[in-house]
C-alpha cells in the first residue's frame, strides 16, 4: 500500500461551529477535567489540574471506555496558542500520533471548532477503528456545541 493511501486512513477530521465567541469556546475547550462532560465515554486528567494553567508540556490523560473497559490516552502538549490552536503528541502504549484543536472565529460571536488526529497504526485496524472513532468524535463535538447554546 502507498504512503499516499496510508495517511489518508490515518488522518480523522471533524469540525462543528459554535454559537460563542473564541475566547468562550478555548476557554471551555482547554478544561481539560470538564471534556469528560462531552467527550464520548470519556475522562480526563492533566498535569494542568493542580495549577489550572496549561502551555506546552502539560501532560494529559484520557481514559475512554466503560468501567474498567476501555484505553488510556497519554499526551503531551507540544503546541499551544491561546485562543486559536493547540497539538498534542500522543506518546502511549496505544495509541501514538499528533492530535489538534484549532479554533476560527468565523463571524463575531460564532467560533468554527477543527478536530485533527493522525493515528499512527496498521492500515487494517485504521479501517476497522475509523467509522466508529469518527462517529464518536462527530456526536461529541456536537455535544460541546450544545453546551453554549444554555
Amino acid at each position: 500500500m502507498s504512503m499516499k493511501s496510508k495517511s489518508k486512513i490515518a488522518d480523522f477530521r471533524a469540525s462543528v461551529t459554535i454559537s460563542a465567541p473564541i475566547g468562550e469556546v478555548w476557554k471551555k475547550l482547554v478544561d481539560w477535567k470538564s471534556q469528560g462532560q462531552w467527550m464520548a465515554l470519556t475522562k480526563v486528567n492533566s498535569s494542568a489540574d493542580i495549577d489550572g494553567i496549561s502551555s506546552i508540556g502539560t501532560t494529559i490523560s484520557a481514559f475512554t471506555g466503560i468501567g474498567k473497559i476501555g484505553i488510556w490516552d497519554e499526551m503531551k502538549i507540544t503546541a499551544w496558542n491561546p485562543e486559536t490552536f493547540c497539538a498534542v503528541d500522543h506518546y502511549g502504549r496505544w495509541i501514538k500520533g499528533i492530535g489538534e484543536f484549532r479554533l476560527v472565529e468565523i463571524a463575531p460571536g460564532k467560533t468554527r471548532f477543527d478536530w485533527y488526529e493522525r493515528i499512527d497504526a496498521p492500515t487494517a485496524i485504521l479501517a476497522l477503528v475509523k467509522p466508529g472513532i469518527l462517529l464518536a468524535v462527530n456526536y461529541s463535538l456536537s455535544k460541546f456545541a450544545r453546551g453554549f447554546n444554555n
